[in-house]
C-alpha cells in the first residue's frame, strides 16, 4: 500500500464480504474524502471506484461465500484509506479466488462494451481506471489479491466552474 509517508490519518476496514457492509464502506470513503479536502465530484469518483472494486471481490473473488459465515480472519474484505497531503490511496484486498491482470483490465472503451452486449462484464474496471488517477493490481498467494487506487487532490483552480 502506498501508505509509507506521512499522512493525515489511515483506516484499516475489515469485514466479511457481503453486500450488507457497502453501504458502510462507501459511507466511510466519502466521509474520509470530504475530510481530506476533496470536492464534491472526486469524492463521488472515489465512493463509486472503491464501490465497484469492493463489489467485484464481494461477486468474483468469494463466489460461494457461505452466508452465515463471518469469520473475517478466514474470508475478509479489507479496505485501507491513507489520506495524504497531496492525494489518497485506497486499497482494497481479500483472500479469494486470484483474478488475472487482464481479466481486471476489463473493457477499453465504452464502445467496446456496447459493441459485446452478451459479455456484460469489465464496466467496473473501465470505471475505476477513468475516475481513479492510478490503479496498480496484482495477485500472489502471498499477498492476495491487492488493487490500489490513487486520486490526486486537484488545487482550487482546477475544480472552480
Amino acid at each position: 500500500m502506498e501508505c509509507t509517508e506521512r499522512q493525515i490519518a489511515a483506516l484499516d476496514l475489515v469485514c466479511s464480504p457481503r453486500t450488507e457492509v457497502l453501504n458502510l464502506i462507501r459511507n466511510v470513503v466519502t466521509t474520509v474524502s470530504r475530510e481530506a479536502g476533496f470536492g464534491p465530484d472526486d469524492t463521488s469518483q472515489i465512493e463509486i471506484s472503491v464501490d465497484e472494486a469492493c463489489t467485484n471481490v464481494i461477486r468474483h473473488a468469494y463466489t460461494g461465500y457461505p452466508k452465515g459465515a463471518d469469520d473475517p480472519g478466514q474470508v475478509a474484505l479489507r479496505v485501507q484509506i491513507c489520506p495524504m497531503a497531496d492525494r489518497m490511496a485506497i486499497t482494497v484486498i481479500d483472500q479469494g479466488r486470484r483474478t488475472s491482470c487482464e481479466a481486471f483490465r476489463g473493457i477499453a472503451s465504452l464502445e467496446e462494451y456496447i459493441a459485446q452486449p452478451q459479455a456484460h462484464h469489465g464496466l467496473g474496471s473501465y470505471i475505476i481506471s477513468r475516475f481513479m488517477d492510478k490503479v496498480e493490481y496484482h495477485s500472489s498467494p502471498e499477498t492476495g489479491t491487492v488493487l490500489v487506487m490513487v486520486k490526486y487532490r486537484r488545487s482550487t483552480e482546477e475544480t472552480a466552474p
